[in-house]
C-alpha cells in the first residue's frame, strides 16, 4: 500500500509540473487571398462570375475573414469596365452586369482595398467538350470500385491546357484531374474518377475548365502540394505564386489566382 501511495503521489506531482508550450509560428502582416472566377458554360451559356477576397490568417486558425469594403471592376480588352458589389460584408463580390465571352479575350481584375492597388490578368481560352461519359466496374484494394471517365476530343491546331472537376454529394471531397496535349495532340483524351463508395443512383457532375499555360502550372503546384492533404483549397504547406500583384507595395503581393475560363459540363447518374 505504501508503494501504491508513492507512484499515486508521484504521478499527481508530475501532472502539476505540466507548462504549456507555445509555438511561435512567426505570423507577420495579413495578406490578401484573392479567388477570381470568370465562368462560361458552353451547354447552357450561363456564367459564374465571382471575386472572393479574404484575409490571411495564423496556421491554426480556420475561420475565414471577408476582405470587406473592396472596390472590384473587371477590364476587358476594349477597355469596356464592368463594376462588381459586395454582397453584405461576405468579401464576396458580383458583377452588376455580366461580363460578356469573348474567346482568345484578354480580361484584367483591379482590386483596391485598405489602401493598396491590385492588378492580374488572364486570356480566355477554349475548352473541348464532354462528348461521353463511360462506366466500368474494377476492383480496387480488394474491392470494386467505380470507374466514370469523361471524354473530349483535342483540338490539333491548339495548345490545349484544362482540368476536369468530379462533384457530388456522394463523394467525400471534389476530385481533379489535370490535363495537356502533350501526347494526345487531335485525339481523344479523359478524365478519371474512381471511387469505391459510388452506387447507382448517385448524381455526379462533370466539368472541364480551360486554362492558360501559366493557370495551368499553378493548378499542377496546387494539387501537387495538397491533394495528398484532403483537398486542393486545405492550407498550403508553401505560399504559391497567382497571377496578381500588389502595384502599391511589391513585397506584399497577394494569395490566390484569377481564373477565366470556358467550361464543359455533363451531369450524370450512375448506372
Amino acid at each position: 500500500m505504501r508503494y501504491s501511495l508513492f507512484f499515486v503521489g508521484l504521478f499527481i506531482s508530475i501532472l502539476g509540473c505540466e507548462e504549456v508550450v507555445e509555438v511561435d509560428l512567426n505570423y507577420t502582416e495579413d495578406r490578401l487571398v484573392i479567388e477570381g472566377n470568370l465562368y462560361w458554360i458552353k451547354e447552357n451559356q450561363q456564367t459564374e462570375q465571382q471575386i472572393s477576397l479574404s484575409k490571411t490568417t495564423p496556421y491554426f486558425q480556420k475561420e475565414r475573414i471577408p476582405a470587406s469594403g473592396a472596390r472590384v471592376q473587371i477590364i476587358d480588352q476594349d477597355k469596356n469596365s464592368y463594376a462588381f458589389q459586395e454582397e453584405g460584408t461576405s468579401g464576396r463580390y458580383f458583377p452588376l452586369d455580366t461580363v460578356p465571352y469573348m474567346l482568345g479575350g484578354s480580361y484584367i481584375l483591379e482590386i483596391e482595398y485598405e489602401g493598396q492597388f491590385y492588378e492580374g490578368s488572364e486570356q480566355l481560352h477554349p475548352v473541348a467538350p464532354i462528348f461521353k461519359i463511360e462506366q466500368d466496374s474494377i476492383a480496387l484494394f480488394g474491392n470494386n470500385a467505380i470507374q466514370l471517365e469523361a471524354y473530349s476530343i483535342d483540338n490539333k491546331n491548339e495548345r490545349n491546357y484544362s482540368y476536369f472537376e468530379f462533384s457530388s454529394e456522394a463523394l467525400e471531397a471534389t476530385e481533379y484531374n489535370l490535363f495537356r496535349d502533350d501526347f494526345s495532340n487531335g485525339g481523344a483524351y479523359y478524365g478519371v474518377l474512381i471511387d469505391r463508395e459510388l452506387k447507382k443512383g448517385d448524381q455526379i457532375r462533370f466539368r472541364q475548365y480551360s486554362l492558360s499555360k501559366i493557370g495551368y502550372s499553378y493548378w499542377y503546384l496546387l494539387l501537387t502540394q495538397n491533394t495528398q492533404q484532403g483537398g486542393p483549397f486545405q492550407t498550403n504547406p508553401a505560399n504559391l505564386n497567382g497571377n496578381m500583384i500588389n502595384l502599391t507595395n511589391p513585397e506584399n503581393n497577394p494569395l490566390g489566382y484569377f481564373s477565366v475560363s470556358e467550361v464543359s459540363e455533363i451531369n450524370y447518374t450512375v448506372k
